[in-house]
């Protein structure tokens, strides 16, 4: 597979990489217009947000800065090295004190699509204090070794790896208190229609935080993408299993926090 070669796609999980290029392999007959397509395909989900030596850096930092309080000081720098994270940064504080006043404070996290979101740990620990498990799931082979071992760093389990959310539904071996799944729909519908709400019935969870953009990538605002992201959630959400307990429009994201219906009774 020609696309292995490719410096910038060269650490995207395998199995990701062989279902798009067998797809893509079906529309068309020349090598040239398959590897095309699928790199258009694999800038949707991956390469729009990461710049070519986004996980480099981030590994010359950590590597640089092993101790845990300077950790939490570059964390900035960290999660500015990725799109959506580097996003989510003027309002950070305030997204993950709303997260938990809502839900309490909980143990385990699953974040699914993670890219750069598992270096907010510091955030998140200023409003979750007993943290003892994060599961971060994402594409790239060499960041979730770079998660990991920043897991390590503050004492957690070395709990990242990859996963193509398209075939396949993250199982950690125990029940998640909340599950993060961060302006990661409207990719999927983009990559299969209703695979965003697969996910989501079927994530063994007690809470989930979903997000949506309200800008586009390049910071414009789009009117009415808030609202058609509110339709679009609101009313394709299964209201026997799930309760909104929580939404809260920020910069350039709306997010919501379901409870399962066990846990709204």
């Amino acid at each position: 597979m020609n696309i292995n070669k490719s410096k910038k796609y060269s650490s995207v999980y395998q199995p990701l990489l062989k279902r798009v290029y067998e797809e893509e392999s079906v529309k068309y007959k020349k090598d040239k217009e398959i590897i095309k397509a699928v790199k258009n395909r694999l800038h949707t989900v991956y390469g729009a947000f990461f710049h070519e030596n986004s996980v480099k850096t981030a590994e010359d930092l950590i590597n640089s800065n092993d101790d845990i309080s300077v950790i939490s000081i570059i964390s900035e720098k960290l999660l500015s090295l990725n799109t959506s994270s580097r996003e989510r940064l003027p309002f950070i504080r305030d997204l993950y004190k709303f997260i938990f006043e809502v839900i309490g404070d909980y143990s385990n996290i699953l974040d699914i699509g993670c890219g750069f979101n598992p270096f907010s740990l510091p955030y998140i620990l200023e409003f979750c204090k007993n943290i003892k498990s994060y599961y971060a799931y994402d594409i790239d082979v060499n960041l979730a070794e770079l998660i990991n071992k920043y897991f390590d760093l503050f004492k957690l389990p070395q709990y990242a790896g990859c996963i193509d959310i398209i075939t396949e539904i993250p199982s950690p071996s125990e029940i998640v208190d909340v599950a993060f799944l961060f302006k990661i729909i409207p990719t999927t519908e983009t990559c299969k229609k209703g695979r965003g709400f697969e996910i989501i019935n079927n994530i063994n969870v007690k809470y989930l935080v979903v997000s949506f953009p309200t800008k586009t990538l390049c910071g414009k605002n789009n009117k009415g993408m808030e609202q058609n992201y509110a339709n679009f959630f609101e009313g394709n959400l299964d209201y026997d299993k799930f309760k909104i307990i929580g939404k809260e429009a920020f910069l350039n994201e709306l997010v919501y926090v379901l409870s399962t219906l066990s846990e709204s009774r």
